[in-house]
Parts: C-alpha cells; sequence; structure tokens
C-alpha cells in the first residue's frame, strides 16, 4: 500500500458509478477522508497548494451532499493577526445562463502592512453547473483554484468575493476556497437590498449583525457614507476578526469613487459627473 503522501488521487473516483441513493452519502465521507489526508500529508508543491476534495462534475443531489457534509470541517475563529501576506480573490462572470457560465478569478497578493504588489494571477474557466441558489461554489470555485495553482507565494489570508457560513448546514464560495486551501478566508460582497441598513452608523467601522437564516456575517460600513459591505468569515477566522481584517486592507484614505468602482466594477465611474449606483450583476453573489 503507498503512504498517505502519495495517495493525491481523490478517493471520490472510486465512487463515480451508478448506485443506489445512498451515493451522496458516501462520496461526500470520502470527499472528508480526502480533505484530512490532504491537509496532515501537505500534499503538494513549494508554491501554493490546494487540496482536491471532489469531482466538480456531479449532480444537484452529490452537491448538495458534499456541501452539507463539507460545513462540518468549516471553522470560525481564530484571529489571523497580523498576516504579512494578504490575497485578494475577485471574480466576474460572462455568458451566463441557467446552465453554464464563464468565470474568470483574479488573485492578487500584497504585502501587509506596505500593501506593496507582489504577485497578480488571472485563471478563465467556463463551468457547466446549473445556476442553484447556495450552490453557487460548483460554478465559481474551479476558476479560482486554476489561479491559485499559479501562485508562487502562500498568502497568510484570503479576501474573496462571495460569502462565508451561510446557516447551519450550508456555506459559500469563500467557506469553499478555505477548505481548498486550507487558508484563513474571508467572504465580502455588495449589500443585498433585503438587508436593512438604516439604522447602521455613517462613520467608518460601524457595523450591524446579521441574523438571517443563522449565517454568521455583518454588514459593515467600509468608507464613510459609502455603502457597506456584507463581511463573512469563511474558514480559520472568526466574524470580529474578518471586520478588523477587511478595514485593515481596505485603508480608510480610499476615495468614495475608488472604493465604489472596486465595490460594483460593471458599473464604470470614470465620469466626472457623480452617478445614480445600484446593485448590479456581478460574479460576487445575488
Amino acid at each position: 500500500m503507498l503512504p498517505l503522501a502519495q495517495q493525491t488521487e481523490p478517493l471520490v473516483h472510486f465512487l463515480h458509478r451508478k448506485a443506489p441513493k445512498f451515493e451522496p452519502v458516501l462520496i461526500a465521507l470520502a470527499d472528508s477522508c480526502q480533505y484530512l489526508i490532504n491537509d496532515l500529508t501537505g500534499v503538494g508543491h513549494s508554491g501554493m497548494k490546494t487540496h482536491n476534495l471532489h469531482s466538480w462534475n456531479v449532480s444537484l443531489e452529490n452537491a448538495r451532499a458534499i456541501h452539507k457534509n463539507l460545513r462540518a470541517w468549516i471553522i470560525t475563529e481564530g484571529d489571523c493577526s497580523q498576516p504579512r501576506l494578504v490575497g485578494r480573490i475577485s471574480l466576474t462572470s460572462n455568458n451566463e445562463s441557467d446552465q453554464s457560465a464563464t468565470i474568470q478569478a483574479c488573485i492578487t497578493v500584497q504585502s501587509s502592512p506596505s500593501k506593496t504588489l507582489l504577485e497578480r494571477k488571472v485563471a478563465i474557466k467556463t463551468a457547466k453547473f446549473p445556476l442553484e441558489p447556495g450552490l453557487y461554489a460548483f460554478r465559481k470555485v474551479p476558476a479560482i483554484i486554476a489561479a491559485l495553482n499559479k501562485l508562487n507565494r502562500v498568502p497568510d489570508l484570503f479576501i474573496c468575493d462571495g460569502r462565508g457560513v451561510t446557516g447551519d448546514e450550508s456555506f459559500g464560495v469563500a467557506s469553499h476556497v478555505g477548505l481548498v486551501c486550507s487558508v484563513p478566508t474571508i467572504g465580502i460582497r455588495p449589500v443585498k437590498p433585503r438587508h436593512m441598513t438604516e439604522t447602521l452608523g455613517l462613520e467608518r467601522g460601524s457595523y450591524l449583525r446579521v441574523h438571517d437564516n443563522n449565517q454568521i456575517a455583518a454588514i459593515v460600513r467600509i468608507i464613510d457614507n459609502a455603502d457597506p459591505l456584507l463581511v463573512s468569515p469563511g474558514h480559520k477566522i472568526s466574524l470580529e476578526a474578518s471586520i478588523a481584517q477587511v478595514l485593515d486592507y481596505i485603508p480608510a484614505s480610499l476615495s468614495k469613487r475608488e472604493y465604489l468602482q472596486a465595490l460594483y466594477p460593471e458599473a464604470g465611474h470614470n465620469n466626472e459627473a457623480p452617478v445614480k449606483l445600484t446593485l448590479v450583476h456581478s460574479a460576487t453573489g445575488r
């Protein structure tokens, strides 16, 4: 029998055949075993290491079972104080339909606290997975993994477009990325209209906890008088630390126009006159 470190083929491949209805449970169990093997043995290379948790070519039923099982491995504790390298994962999508989408993942790595850009990698993948609420990671994460595998440096923290923990048995893109790379990960995204923000202070650092379906998140004012962000812990970090790290990553000196341009990249902010903005269709979430 090969040593654990040489068993790099996912166990889930042995289960990709027709089976009774308990197949999703077996697949999810195999995924968890593979995750533990990779995490303990350090399978990978000298640059960024990613774990092959499961196949991405799965049915909706199997995807739900995988998500439910992997939720148990997500850690929402830790402070990740003074990270030396911070990775920013941004997503854009094109040619979206109910059955497929082309996803571009861009990852930048900056030193902290100097904010010096050290690395930038981009990957584009066409995902053929149905547009299913709660399972957006199966569309978006393959492109992120492709970009992660190009990195020469291993960040101490990732700030990722998308959400972290969304419920007792569910999570978003940021949490999936955290599990894939085993690095503290934070999810950020524009605030949806359904989130009430009238009571949120206008000053930078003001935040409100979100109490919706047991998700772990907060609405945070990043720039004075500007639209807030939804911040959530993805993996290996607490909500309080997530808020602090996002505030540290986005400087208070950033102009409102620059901030809005980063928040709503598809809206455009090249006009000299102020532009009235609304939430737009983007890969950061729905």
